[in-house]
């Protein structure tokens, strides 16, 4: 294949890597980022890794470009074919490879795909490792090699690894909505083989993703969902992204439990058998999330936004458990420490049988706050850092001057009974916004006021968001 001679560095993002097909990533692009991610493992003396990919439209090609690329680099590969990121990263333990890779875009729009890089096990790229990658293939000086490919379906020992942690006791009813995502393929068999009763919603595999992006987060899915959930009479909803990696949950009642409330139950369930234990949270969680580890005894660990993050923080604290408000959860305590959401849907299930709740009674002895869903707001790659850092950094302390103020992801500011936070998107060009208040007369206090400072500033694309009826 011809190697691309320059490629975009915008695709070079915080923690993976991130374009549009056709416009920043072709074969070419694909098969140099090969390369260059061969000469990355060969500098580590690394010299197998797996390789898989979503259903994206161009994912197959991608990925049989970027695995002669890690050939040529050099480096064995095993091809596992359509799959979820992690049994990307379960295979990393299976063949004892500390190479994988997933061509995906997780929940970005169809028009988007990239990749996720693994650097050992449960590890995947961050910045420094993502900026080295990036020389790398703009020097163009590759490891060489003859590396060879075999194929293997891997997710029959994948899902035997994850169901050997659960036994449940009942036979739970669960809607699953896949957005049209492969994670349609595996997630509903997987479900099944733990005793569910599985009713399927978009499971379909379709690249061109006909009801809109394949974000759990959105609210057009989790009402989608939540609909499902109340007609089939289940006990619970989930719904997944394009790469598997992430969730959403609704209840019985068709209430939308966004992540942050999981993530302050999987907080307690931790802390019943580790108390003390730290637990990781990123910076958009609500405050709910830090009074439930409080109140359970453990220690909060705020930090960045991003998968690679979180999980890079969980090793270093070392820490049970971390999650993040997008669906991305961590287990330590009896996992790999990678972000799964077929585990962490079963672990939920489980916490519930052992607190014998339903998710709606559990939900409701949590600190209640009124809060908004995660909230996507277009604003260009070139611009978004410098712009929340300096101009609504300015803004918010006009706005809220006695608030605590935690700056290491956007800005967030707290009160003991309202918070509001914007940052940068490491993945896309958009900027994620969320805010909070104890009662609805606060809520709307800090929407009002959050919403007046984004609308002022021109800069801001609000026909290129989600979620954006928040600000209604």
């Amino acid at each position: 294949m011809k190697l691309v001679a320059r490629i975009e560095p915008s695709i070079f993002r915080g923690y993976d890597i991130r374009g549009v097909m056709d416009q920043d990533l072709n074969e070419d692009v694909y098969y140099t980022l090969g390369r260059a991610y061969a000469t990355f493992l060969a500098r580590r003396r690394i010299t197998d890794s797996a390789v898989g990919y979503d259903n994206r439209l161009n994912s197959l090609q991608y990925a049989q470009a970027f695995i002669a690329g890690l050939n040529e680099g050099g480096i064995n590969t095993v091809d596992i074919g359509l799959t979820l990121s992690q049994i990307v990263y379960f295979s990393a333990y299976l063949f004892r490879f500390k190479g994988s890779a997933m061509i995906t875009a997780s929940h970005n729009p169809k028009e988007f795909n990239g990749l996720k890089l693994g650097v050992g096990y449960s590890d995947t790229m961050i910045t420094q490792e993502i900026q080295e990658l990036k020389q790398i293939a703009t020097e163009s000086k590759f490891s060489t090699g003859k590396g060879n490919n075999r194929q293997q379906d891997i997710f029959a020992v994948y899902a035997a690894d994850v169901l050997s942690h659960f036994k449940l006791g009942k036979r739970w009813k669960v809607v699953v909505d896949a957005c049209n995502t492969g994670a349609g393929v595996f997630m509903p068999k997987l479900l099944r083989e733990a005793g569910c009763e599985v009713i399927e919603q978009n499971t379909t595999p379709d690249g061109n993703f006909p009801l809109g992006v394949p974000d759990p987060t959105e609210v057009t899915v989790v009402k989608r969902l939540a609909k499902g959930v109340v007609a089939a009479q289940a006990h619970i909803g989930f719904g997944y992204d394009a790469d598997g990696d992430r969730m959403a949950v609704v209840d019985a009642q068709g209430n939308i439990i966004w992540m942050d409330s999981i993530v302050a139950l999987f907080a307690q369930d931790v802390l019943d058998f580790l108390p003390g234990a730290p637990i990781v949270f990123n910076t958009l969680c609500s405050r709910q999330v830090i009074d439930a580890i409080e109140k359970n005894g453990g220690r909060g660990v705020m930090w960045l936004t991003g998968h690679s993050f979180i999980k890079a923080k969980v090793k270093e604290e070392r820490a049970p458990f971390g999650g993040e408000l997008s669906g991305h959860i961590f287990f330590m305590d009896n996992f790999y420490g990678h972000d799964d959401s077929a585990y962490a849907s079963l672990r939920l299930l489980a916490y519930l049988e052992r607190k014998q709740q339903s998710l709606s009674e559990a939900v409701a002895r949590l600190n209640h706050y009124v809060s908004s869903p995660e909230i996507k707001l277009g604003l260009a790659d070139k611009i978004k850092f410098k712009f929340v850092d300096e101009i609504l950094r300015a803004d918010f302390k006009a706005a809220w001057p006695q608030g605590k103020y935690i700056d290491i992801d956007g800005i967030r500011v707290d009160y003991s009974d309202k918070m509001a936070i914007v940052r940068a998107s490491q993945n896309g060009p958009y900027i994620t916004a969320k805010f909070e208040g104890k009662t609805q007369a606060l809520y709307d206090q800090v929407k009002q006021t959050l919403g007046k400072i984004l609308h002022s500033h021109r800069e801001i694309d609000w026909n290129k968001g989600t979620n954006t009826h928040a600000f209604e």
